[in-house]
This record gives C-alpha cells, structure tokens and sequence, in this order.
C-alpha cells in the first residue's frame, strides 16, 4: 500500500476514533428495558447531544399510565440529575391554569365571557375598546384582546446588545407593580378589533388572572393552591415570588451557557411565573385528559381559528391530527427554560417536556422530539 493511502486511512481511523470518543454519554434514570424506554432514548439522543442543552425532564401518559425520564443535569456547574420533582418554570403554560379558573368561574356563574372586560376594572378606561368593539373576557383568554404582548408597552431596549436584553427585561420588570401595570393599561390604543387577530399575549393573561382574584376575592396565589396544588396533589407547584424560590428547582440557561434570571416578576406572576415538576404536570395532565369534567370540556372548546390550522381554545391551541383526534398543547418559553405539554383526549394519551435551558430553537425542537416520541 503506497504511503499517502495509509495515511488516508490512519486519518480515517483517527477521525472515527476522535467522534466516538466525543459522543458525550448523557447521564439518564432510562432503564432501556422496554420499547418506550429505547424510543424515548433513542429521540432524546440529537436534542440532548446539543452542547447547549442542560437537563430535561420527560412525563408521559400512554394509555392512562404514566412514565417518566430524566436526562442530564439541574444545573450547569455539577453533574445532578433531575428527578420527576426537579422543578422547572412552566414560562407560558402557566396561562392555561387562568384560562382554567375563567372556566370555572363561568360554570360557577359568576361571569360571561361575553362580558366587557372593563365591568371587572375600578378605574375606566375607555381606551379598551377599538370602535366601539370592547374587549371581552373570552378575548382575554383566546389571544384576541389587541392588547400589546408587554407591559410597559414601550420601547426599552434602545440599542441595547442582544446578550443584554434578558438583563434589561429583568431589571425593568423587578420594579414593575400592580400599580404600574394599572396605569400604564389607561394608556394603550388598540390598533385592531378584540377578536380578530390571535396572537401571544402576557398583558391579556395578568390582567384575566387578576380579574380572576377579584371575581372570587381571592389572591391568585391561593386560587392556586385551592384549586390545583391541593385539588391534584401538586407538591412542587408554586407561584414563584421575588425571594422565594422553590427548594428543588433546576437553574436556568440560555444558549450560550450563562445563567439567566428566573421571572419573578408581580406584572407576570399570572402570565408566566409558575414553575412545576414532571410528576405534578402529569397530575394536571390527567386531569386536562379528563374531559367529563365540565370545567375541562369548556376549556378546552376551540373559540378562534380552524381546527386544520390550529384554532384557539382557552389558551389552548386545538388541531385536528388528520387521523380523527385532537392534540391539545401550549409551549412556554422564560429567559432560561423552555417547555411544552400536549395530550390527546379520545386517546388518554400526552406527554410534557421541560428542559433549563432556553434559545431560539429550544421550544421548536422540544414540539419536535415529542411527535418522535409519541408518533401522533
């Protein structure tokens, strides 16, 4: 064999030899022993061999029976393994527990969701309404109010650097009171009609869950735990406050590795600031799977949209799968966790993924490993 050909192949060899070596094993509680333990290791394997990626956490519900898997670590600085009580920010699933307590308070009486939003407010404003069309609560809950994604709805990022924006958001909102928020809504001018454009929106989800407290003169806090913490047995669901994080919660991370902060923020506590584990989301996922609950059935009623494309619930997206079953799901995405939940109610069937760490493709890619996992 001439030389250059066994140094092609020593190159080869090496090449081969270098790639096995960094083919990171990812540390797992995955027993492999059945084929749902091979299937879920095998669609976990591209998402976690991302060197961006911290720590995941599997639950599943197949058939009515519940399995969960952990991957990787809590926490960038050490190797621990996330346990099915790890606790994860939920980010914009926590909309779905408000758009749950609009239901019930609908089929407890005490409102419509036809109703103007503004019978719920002290103080007027009648600037919430887009000639002559108001905002109503069924709007708040369908991403169609008009109302901006963000209060204050101004500009504060300036020129700021990429790399410094969830530094900003988080120094600006840590400030940002009930009060702020209150004032600041007197000042909106709604730019299309209530209920005909959806789209994501943290402004209409704070203000329906503080609606919610006063229509049961209740704080959102204990409407929680009443009504989800105690109800479902969620031990390590909380509302997460300025100086009061939860024991067992994993740390957070962008894509490039830095440790972000965690949304604590009063103006978004409704929005975006529950924070959860595998184990109790499966025990709301069971309950979401439930539909011969009266308050489950109407939340999950498609309000806006077309069932092929994805119609809107009550912060639900709803769609048809083109095999005659709905797949219900939302996905939430904070400064440094990412997450999705979807189930399939004529099937008993759902899974939820929560992972610490956050980028523009964190959410995309979780949507993606769970229709590899469950093949729906």
């Amino acid at each position: 064999m001439k030389k250059s050909s066994l140094l092609l192949a020593f190159l080869a060899y090496t090449f081969v030899c270098v790639a096995q070596t960094n083919q990171v094993k990812i540390a797992t509680d995955n027993r492999l022993k059945t084929n749902l333990d091979s299937l879920v290791d095998a669609s976990v394997a591209a998402f976690m061999n991302n060197s961006a990626r911290v720590g995941l956490s599997i639950g599943i519900i197949k058939n009515g029976k519940s399995y969960v898997y952990n991957y990787g670590s809590t926490q960038r600085e050490k190797s621990e393994l996330p346990t099915s009580n790890t606790v994860y920010e939920l980010a914009s699933i926590t909309k779905t527990f408000g758009a749950t307590l609009l239901a019930k308070a609908v089929l407890d009486k005490k409102i419509d969701l036809k109703d103007d939003i503004r019978h719920y407010l002290k103080e007027d404003y009648p600037n919430l309404n887009y000639n002559g069309t108001p905002i109503t609560l069924l709007h708040l809950a369908n991403l169609s109010s008009g109302l901006p994604n963000w209060m204050p709805d101004k500009d504060i990022f300036g020129k700021a650097e990429p790399d410094a924006i969830p530094h900003i958001l988080d120094s600006v909102h840590q400030k940002y009171s009930r009060q702020d928020f209150y004032h600041d809504l007197h000042d909106v001018k709604l730019k299309v009609s209530p209920g005909t454009v959806a789209r994501h929106c943290n402004t209409a989800a704070q203000l329906l869950g503080y609606i919610m407290e006063g229509v049961y003169n209740d704080t959102y806090d204990h409407l929680l735990k009443k009504h989800f913490t105690d109800s479902l047995k969620m031990k390590n669901t909380f509302l997460i406050k300025s100086g009061k994080q939860p024991a067992l919660m994993a740390k957070g991370y962008d894509g490039k590795g830095r440790l972000m902060p965690v949304i604590n923020w009063e103006d978004l506590q409704v929005a975006a600031s529950i924070a959860s584990s595998t184990a109790d989301m499966l025990k709301y996922m069971a309950f979401q799977l439930n539909e011969t609950t009266p308050i489950v059935k109407l939340s999950h009623q498609p309000t806006i949209g077309k069932m092929e494309d994805g119609a809107i619930a009550l912060n639900w997206k709803v769609r048809n799968t083109g095999r005659g079953n709905r797949s219900i799901s939302h996905t939430g995405g904070s400064l440094g966790f990412s997450s999705y939940m979807v189930f399939y109610p004529d099937l008993n069937t759902g899974i939820v993924l929560l992972s610490n760490e956050a980028d523009q493709d964190t959410q995309n890619e979780l949507i993606a490993l769970s229709d590899k996992i469950l093949g729906l």
